[in-house]
């Protein structure tokens, strides 16, 4: 039986936990969404075990990864994952990526062009400074404890919308990391509106797959992307709103297992 195995990395910083499965060839990391951990990739992990080595990071202020202190940019999540990622001995990979984590995993690319073989991202925020804005206007900060414990119903109530219909085993674990990461909530959405994805993913030059359920709140920005960028790669998934990786899992890897072999060879 094929089981998912857990693992810490030291880093200056603090310790970031991981999932990782061996195999050989080159690896596949995952980097997830807000408020999710890397429990979010068991099902795409399990769907290609022995096919590579695979490692799903928990992103600093979620799952059973380090708090960071203060408000933390883009750079500083992707200096803490390269740590990690080198403290393995990962030399060169390949990335699939959602929502938040497609942020912190295009500026892993843009850094590190020569060690990323491929990038899916499946999510993201591909917004003008201006639109940016609007979501940092509109943001709502994670809700605090109150002595009546209305903040559990009303957080359960608000990650409830983000599912295309009731699954309890998946909201109930979207519930558990929206509460662990409180704050690391508020500093990963923080990062991501002050990043200029547009102008980043204009420098990357390894291959790219951009991907969205087709009931994703940045479903439009795909066809956005496949105009403004002709080789990337682009694919509409089924309806999942955010949890795609979870309720398409076989759909995801048919499309992310050949990019990553063709991008291996070219």
């Amino acid at each position: 039986m094929i089981e998912i195995k857990k693992a810490y990395i030291d880093t200056e910083s603090g310790q970031i936990h991981y999932r990782y499965l061996s195999g050989n060839g080159t690896p596949l990391l995952f980097f997830h969404r807000t408020p999710a951990s890397s429990i979010m990739f068991e099902k795409m992990m399990l769907e290609m075990k022995e096919e590579r080595p695979m490692y799903a990071f928990d992103t600093p202020g979620f799952g059973e990864s380090f708090n960071p202190e203060g408000m933390p940019s883009l750079i500083d999540y992707r200096d803490w994952l390269c740590e990690a990622i080198d403290a393995i001995g990962i030399e060169q990979c390949h990335i699939y990526a959602h929502h938040t984590g497609t942020h912190i995993a295009s500026e892993i690319a843009l850094e590190r062009p020569e060690e990323v073989v491929s990038l899916s991202l499946n999510g993201a925020a591909y917004l003008t400074g201006q639109e940016r804005q609007v979501f940092k206007d509109n943001f709502t900060p994670a809700l605090e404890p109150d002595e009546d414990g209305n903040y559990l119903l009303d957080t359960f109530n608000l990650i409830k919308t983000l599912f295309p219909k009731f699954d309890p085993e998946l909201v109930d674990l979207e519930l558990r990391g929206a509460l662990r990461s409180k704050q690391g909530r508020n500093q990963a959405f923080t990062a991501i509106w002050e990043q200029d994805f547009i102008e980043v993913l204009k420098k990357i030059t390894s291959p790219v797959f951009v991907m969205s359920a087709e009931d994703d709140f940045f479903i439009e920005q795909v066809a956005l992307i496949a105009e403004a960028h002709p080789e990337i790669n682009t694919a509409v998934l089924a309806q999942s709103r955010i949890v795609s990786p979870e309720l398409r899992t076989k759909e995801i890897v048919g499309l992310i297992r050949p990019f990553m072999n063709h991008s291996e060879k070219n």
